[in-house]
């Protein structure tokens, strides 16, 4: 059968966790009218399951928005949902957008939105030449000010007939949602702009918020609203310096296929040039690149540098899945994951300058899930660091990952419950056998979903000699800090050399945030928090070297 890497798969947790749930993480995918969802699995074989029509996974790793009536970009297995037509990831932007100031910046009221982010960039906006303050400034404004009063309805009453039909008032929500939760809620329309996109006027809002700031682009034809976009670019963070490290290309020698990586080398040793200790990133699902890209964030370059800069020395490569194609008959996570996460322990302990008996696994979602498997077929392996794993089993999470998405916007209606409660049969029939290995069920074939429910975690966890450090946010809502992260600290409660770490105001991808995270908020860019980074740091330097 064909492979899984180039089909357009959407993530939902495992990016965090697995399946619905594995994909999150790690990955683009698209997102999918609420109203219009599809019931149809992944286009495989015309065998796949599809009961959560409806949930798609958090957003694309394009760069930026696609043009208004493309349709979003989607990429990594897990549940199946239509993309549909909105402005936040798209085609990888060719430049940044430059903008004209049309008028001096004044506030417009606040409203009750609550998330953060910084808007993924959608194409390259150029400078018009003159531009003309008054009706395309207000209307931005007054648009924006709807968003900020939780006025959605009235927001999208503003849409051209055209575009009204492609975005829905509740995902219009969402994306406001996500934004508010990435920067804070909205405090007041910092300035509005003028610039060109494909030949047309756009007005471009800078939305000042209790955290940051994010840009809204919005195109206007007279009084009506023609597109949205949310703009944004990815930046190092500050915790990061590049003098204290460097960085060269290796390659993980896997089996039928060569995983290019990437090694960050503390640049200064001690007096007597002694050797580092060393960490292996290992992704959640999904065909993730080497800085597991979701939207314009890039988690792993963040945890690479802020190590790198602290004095470890960190290896992150290719994932099988988004460097070669895979058979679904070879989708297991040994084969996807933990096979190709030891050879890569062992290409870093060959580094000169890299002390062997200190390498650790750092598993991300459902890397930090497979980390204890890890430790098990590598027992040269120092320590395991587990960042947003779930302890509980996958089936359960995907579906609480759903619930989270319906319920988030104005509850569960009854069409949503009907939809959970499909996906919550199919997995039911799942465990129970009735379905062949090569069906696909939320994008996944049932061999890679009965691999991750015949391995216990929390078992392997508990019987591996190594240390372990256990990291969760407060605000994940793929891997939940009150069914998870409390289900390790109670089963590795009496277990030695174990440390728990929760950070109440971080994501799934440890970024700080308002409650409620949800998956739009991965359309806005921000860095992994340094307080993860630094804990990480001394973890590894006090206990795996």
């Amino acid at each position: 059968m064909p492979g899984l890497r180039r089909r357009p798969f959407l993530r939902t947790l495992l990016a965090g966790p697995l399946g619905v749930a594995l994909a999150g993480c790690s990955g683009d995918t698209g997102d999918t009218s609420d109203e219009q969802a599809s019931a149809t699995g992944s286009p495989t074989d015309g065998r796949s399951e599809s009961p959560s029509a409806g949930w798609s996974p958090p957003p694309s790793s394009d760069r930026s928005a696609s043009p208004p009536g493309s349709p979003a970009a989607t990429a990594s297995p897990t549940p199946s949902a239509t993309p549909g037509p909105i402005h936040a990831p798209g085609p990888t932007p060719t430049g940044t957008p430059t903008r004209t100031p049309t008028e001096a910046p004044t506030p417009t009221p606040t409203g009750t939105p609550t998330p953060t982010g910084t808007p993924t960039p959608t194409g390259t906006p150029t400078p018009t030449a003159t531009p003309t303050p008054g009706p395309l400034a207000r209307t931005a404004r007054e648009f924006v000010a709807s968003l900020a009063a939780g006025e959605f309805d009235r927001a999208h009453d503003r849409f051209t007939d055209d575009y009204a039909v492609q975005v829905s008032a509740t995902r219009l929500e969402r994306y406001w949602l996500g934004l508010t939760a990435q920067h804070g809620a909205f405090e007041r329309v910092a300035g509005v702009e003028h610039a060109t996109r494909e030949g047309g006027e756009t007005a471009v809002v800078t939305a000042a918020c209790a955290e940051g700031q994010g840009p809204v682009e919005l195109g206007v034809d007279g009084d009506a609203v023609s597109g949205l976009w949310f703009p944004a670019t990815d930046s190092p963070p500050a915790y990061a310096d590049r003098s204290a490290f460097t960085e060269r290309e290796l390659t993980v020698a896997a089996d039928g296929c060569s995983l290019p990586a990437t090694l960050s080398m503390p640049a200064e040793r001690d007096d007597q040039g002694a050797a580092v200790p060393g960490a292996v990133l290992v992704h959640g699902s999904g065909p993730s690149d080497r800085d597991q890209t979701i939207g314009p964030n890039e988690p792993f370059r963040d945890l690479a540098w802020g190590l790198a800069s602290r004095g470890v020395a960190v290896l992150r490569y290719e994932k099988r899945t988004a460097q070669c194609d895979v058979p679904f008959s070879e989708w297991d996570i040994d084969t996807v994951v933990v096979e190709d996460a030891v050879r890569a322990l062992a290409t870093l302990r060959d580094v000169e300058g890299v002390r062997a008996d200190a390498t650790a696994v750092v598993g991300h979602s459902l890397g930090g899930t497979c980390t204890p498997r890890i430790l098990s077929r590598d027992e040269a392996a120092a320590g395991g660091a587990m960042l947003a794993a779930n302890a509980r089993p996958i089936t359960d999470v995907s579906v609480d990952q759903v619930r989270h998405y319906f319920r988030v916007v104005d509850g569960i209606s009854a069409l949503e419950r009907q939809r959970i409660d499909r996906l919550q049969r199919a997995f039911d029939r799942l465990r129970a056998g009735a379905f062949p290995a090569d069906r696909v069920i939320e994008g996944f074939p049932v061999s890679w979903w009965t691999s991750l429910l015949d391995y216990d975690q929390v078992g392997t966890a508990g019987s591996v000699s190594a240390p372990l450090f256990l990291a969760q946010g407060g605000r994940d809502f793929q891997v939940r800090a009150d069914a998870d992260f409390t289900r390790w600290r109670t089963a590795l409660s009496d277990r030695p050399d174990t440390r728990f770490a929760e950070y109440p105001a971080l994501s799934h991808l440890f970024h700080p945030g308002s409650a409620p995270s949800l998956r739009q908020e991965y359309v806005f860019h921000d860095n992994v928090a340094e307080s993860l980074v630094t804990d990480l740091a001394d973890w590894i330097h006090a206990t795996v070297a």
